[in-house]
């Protein structure tokens, strides 16, 4: 599973690292300097009170160790007897640092390696069998004679403050993060040429004044784009009178005077009228809104589209597995692929033109492979801007107006989808426009 490469998820990572490093580094710290040197004094002092006790019990006379036992049990919880406990002993297999501490300071005061065991019957009683002048004595330590562990609760407040640290920390990276996702957003929104409506302004003071700014620059740059889809389309619009009245001229001229004359510039102007068309086409449809998506299967889309083009005699072959569903705005990927086809058909000439839809989990790809004489691999990208002509292959000779692969790159730029161009190794060009079905709303199938 890739690790997320956001800023938040990036941030967390670091701050985590770092905390685990100051634990690791603090804990060993603590504990070489702090803990274990006052394990080993406390360790120490009772095994001098033990050996103590034990020779005190043997310098006394028999009948003042009695109240010597009871003694030492009231005033120090300690066990002292002359006969092993009643319960078989066994050495501790698993030792924690104060005990051995306490076998090698017993060992140490008595000479001889010597060590602590237990009992099944009583597992919180540990035992020291001590030989003391000629004598062996059981002493028995209670695990609450030891009193609190300092290593537990030492790492106890070290995790529980770095637990609150990390936790306070990730909130506030999450209030910094959470309106630069927002922002991010509403970039994309806007490089898309969808309306956006405006960021919240509010937070610190340098997100919500880099906020109130994105709003700024988002409300001109909206104004602009009507501004030149309302230019593109009166001066498109206003162009047809002139246009109208040229071609009537062009008629009452035809007889006249010089018929070839006449035919250029009937041709001429078949070509104006195809621009305004396409150019008045254009401007509507970037003022589609997206609030006409609706959930449609891309397969049922493509076979209605495809067999239009069959009726009418062209040679198309069509693969496209239903379902497929996607929310789009289907006005627009009909435009698409019928420029597309257009362009197809226009360059193929006689040959087949093939119709694919490709679908997956996160996307679907609808691909238009012709049998042309494609483009050359420098130009693919050029080729999708405004009035670009290729030369000779794509020429204005040959009809390519210039506009017709221009619409198809805006209209997909708009709705956040896709096209890529890419000769084929047959031969020919294959179209494809790629369509996110992953987006919120849209249905898997």
């Amino acid at each position: 599973m890739r690790f997320p490469n956001t800023l938040f998820a990036r941030t967390s990572l670091t701050i985590s690292g770092a905390l685990l490093v100051f634990i690791l580094f603090t804990g060993f710290v603590v504990l070489n300097y702090m803990l274990l040197p006052v394990a080993r004094q406390s360790a120490g002092d009772l095994a001098a009170l033990m050996v103590l006790s034990a020779r005190t019990w043997t310098e006394l006379p028999a009948s003042a160790r009695k109240d010597f036992q009871k003694e030492l049990r009231s005033t120090h919880d300690l066990i002292l007897q002359a006969t092993p406990p009643e319960a078989p002993l066994k050495a501790l297999l698993l030792h924690s640092p104060y005990m051995l501490f306490l076998e090698e300071a017993l060992s140490a005061r008595l000479g001889q390696t010597l060590h602590i065991h237990q009992s099944d019957d009583t597992p919180d009683l540990y035992w020291a069998i001590l030989p003391i002048a000629g004598k062996t004595l059981y002493l028995g330590i209670n695990h609450d004679h030891i009193g609190a562990e300092p290593p537990r609760a030492v790492v106890s407040i070290l995790l529980g403050a770095s637990l609150f640290i990390l936790l306070t920390t990730l909130l506030v990276v999450r209030r910094i993060t959470r309106p630069l996702e927002t922002l991010s957003r509403g970039v994309q929104r806007l490089g898309q040429g969808t309306h956006s409506l405006p960021l919240p302004e509010e937070g610190p003071r340098e997100l919500a004044d880099l906020a109130r700014k994105f709003n700024q620059l988002s409300s001109e740059i909206e104004r602009l784009l009507e501004n030149r889809t309302t230019l593109l389309g009166g001066i498109s619009h206003d162009l047809r009178t002139p246009l109208a009245r040229l071609r009537i001229a062009a008629e009452l001229l035809r007889g006249r005077e010089d018929d070839d004359l006449l035919d250029s510039m009937q041709q001429d102007m078949e070509e104006m009228d195809t621009l305004i068309t396409r150019t008045l086409e254009l401007a509507r449809m970037m003022q589609q809104d997206r609030l006409q998506d609706k959930q449609t299967d891309l397969a049922v889309l493509v076979a209605e589209i495809g067999a239009a083009r069959i009726e009418a005699g062209r040679q198309l072959h069509i693969e496209a597995a239903s379902p497929c569903r996607a929310v789009i705005n289907e006005l627009v990927l009909r435009r698409i692929l019928n420029n597309l086809l257009d362009n197809a058909f226009h360059y193929a000439g006689e040959k087949p033109v093939d119709l694919h839809l490709h679908c997956s989990g996160s996307k679907a790809q609808i691909c238009i492979l012709d049998q042309g004489a494609g483009i050359p691999d420098d130009q693919l990208g050029r080729v999708l801007q405004p009035f670009y002509r290729l030369d000779p292959s794509r020429n204005r000779g040959t009809g390519g107006s210039g506009l017709g692969l221009a619409i198809v790159q805006q209209l997909a730029q708009l709705q956040g989808w896709k096209i890529t161009l890419n000769n084929r190794k047959t031969g020919g060009l294959s179209a494809c426009v790629e369509i996110p079905r992953d987006q919120p709303g849209q249905q898997q199938s």
